[in-house]
């Protein structure tokens, strides 16, 4: 946990220039992250269920229209491929939701430990996203994926003292 605090110390430099919120926006944000990450548990839930069914689905008319057709050497490598990375991205998904929603306690308290794991729900999103880009090389997730976060970061870095330990 001592490397995630260096990392945070180094993230927070990044955002120090950078203009702030107006004090009140700060403090509702701070204040209502809880049920805004709940929110997020709740669709990121959805999601997963939607995503895996989708998934079957594909897999299943993929397979009764096509497996005659191809050989063993077509499907296994381009569509191993792809459903590999679905499952690992859906993996990496039900990962971050599950450090959000153990958040959301700590959070609705003002705890620092709730702020903690939101940070560490942002790092594996990040690594989720390039990890999906690295497996279907695609150049523009892996930009997006760090436009988004940047944005993420810079709302979860507004709030962060608002945040206090508990020792």
């Amino acid at each position: 946990m001592d490397s995630i605090h260096k990392l945070e110390d180094m993230i927070e430099g990044w955002f120090k220039p950078l203009p702030h919120l107006p004090a009140n926006g700060r403090k509702w944000l701070a204040e209502n992250a809880w049920w805004l990450t709940l929110v997020g548990v709740i669709i990121a839930v959805l999601g997963i269920f939607g995503l895996y069914n989708a998934l079957n689905a594909l897999n299943n008319l993929n397979n009764s229209l096509f497996g005659a057709y191809y050989t063993a050497a077509v499907v296994t490598s381009h569509g191993q491929l792809w459903t590999t990375s679905i499952y690992i991205s859906m993996a990496l998904l039900a990962a971050t939701t599950v450090i959000e929603a153990i958040a959301i306690s700590p959070l609705k308290a003002m705890s620092k430990k709730g702020w903690d794991l939101l940070f560490l729900a942002g790092i594996l999103g990040v690594a989720s996203g390039v990890v999906s880009a690295i497996l279907n090389v695609d150049v523009m997730s892996i930009v997006l994926s760090l436009v988004g976060a940047a944005i993420g970061a810079y709302f979860l870095f507004e709030i962060r003292s608002s945040f206090k330990s508990v020792k």
